[in-house]
């Protein structure tokens, strides 16, 4: 299968994987994986135990961090412009002293970079999840190259983003060979009691009692799908490889949710931000046509 003509710096659009698999609830139980991998960077790590309140409110951190990136993906030109500014903007103040004692930036190119390149991965593991089945090598190259040009709208630059998906595995097994350690934020985040054990979100109608007893079953689940969403080096890396039996739990579970999602109402099988885009674009298409608005390269 040949991929067609596909011009990186044009902006994501609703044709594109991403608006079909960023937006869909079923992301949030991969995004926990996800926040492992990215704190194992001595920087990210350190950035996220100084600014951040992973500890005290977990969900609220989770839904920050990609509140910020729901107007660069589901947005018009001119609006993934304004927000890819804005996104950058607001991690000028993470600065501070890292594990080393050495000071660190959270725009600087590497950390920047690894917390942006390294989620691919989970994107092709929920892809799989949302479709039932392996994605096609066509599907994967076309949602790296649709990663890559997310990063340009978050304003990672040209050359330090791995070019094709070769270039993109190598990078990355070598950043969890020499960059990636354990620290104190990785360590928290890593443990399984940090998924099966959270407090009811703020603001939730569920009774504490059955939160109880919801929150192991649903907290196991997410530590299964957050893991096969992880780079395989870093599993190996930090002994996080599925089991046989989670393997196989992570299946049913896929062919359960995709026989009962239909039946749930479309507008909660998104979240919020990504819906009303989704509707405002089948009602005013024309508002989300592509159109070569990037910026060749952009800053660090």
């Amino acid at each position: 299968m040949s991929l067609p003509a596909y011009d990186t710096r044009q902006i994501l659009g609703p044709d594109s994987l991403m608006w079909r698999y960023f937006g869909d609830a079923r992301h949030l139980l991969f995004l926990g994986g996800g926040s492992v991998v990215q704190v194992a960077h001595p920087v990210v790590g350190k950035g996220v135990a100084d600014h951040s309140v992973f500890k005290t409110d977990p969900y609220g951190r989770l839904r920050r961090s990609i509140d910020l990136l729901w107007p660069v993906v589901y947005n018009t030109p001119a609006g993934v412009l304004e927000y890819g500014r804005k996104l950058r903007e607001q991690h000028r103040a993470i600065k501070g002293t890292g594990y080393d004692g050495k000071a660190y930036f959270a725009l600087n190119p590497e950390p920047y970079l690894w917390v942006h390149i390294s989620a691919y991965v989970l994107f092709v593991a929920l892809g799989e999840f949302i479709e039932g089945r392996p994605l096609s090598e066509a599907e994967k190259e076309q949602l790296y190259r649709e990663w890559l040009q997310l990063g340009r709208q978050m304003g990672v630059r040209d050359q330090d983003m791995p070019a094709d998906i070769p270039a993109y595995k190598a990078y990355v097994d070598m950043m969890v060979a020499e960059r990636t350690e354990h620290n104190e934020t990785l360590d928290y985040v890593m443990n399984r009691a940090y998924f099966v054990e959270r407090p009811l979100p703020p603001g939730s109608k569920i009774p504490q009692a059955l939160w109880v007893q919801l929150r192991k079953p649903m907290g196991h689940i997410s530590w299964i799908c957050g893991r096969a969403g992880m780079p395989e080096s870093f599993r190996e890396k930090f002994g996080l490889e599925l089991t046989r039996s989670e393997k196989l739990q992570f299946k049913f579970f896929s062919q359960l949710l995709r026989l009962l999602w239909p039946l749930v109402p479309e507008n909660k099988r998104w979240f919020y931000p990504a819906w009303q885009a989704i509707r405002e674009a089948r009602r005013h298409p024309e508002k989300f046509q592509a159109q070569d608005v990037l910026p060749k390269a952009t800053a660090a």
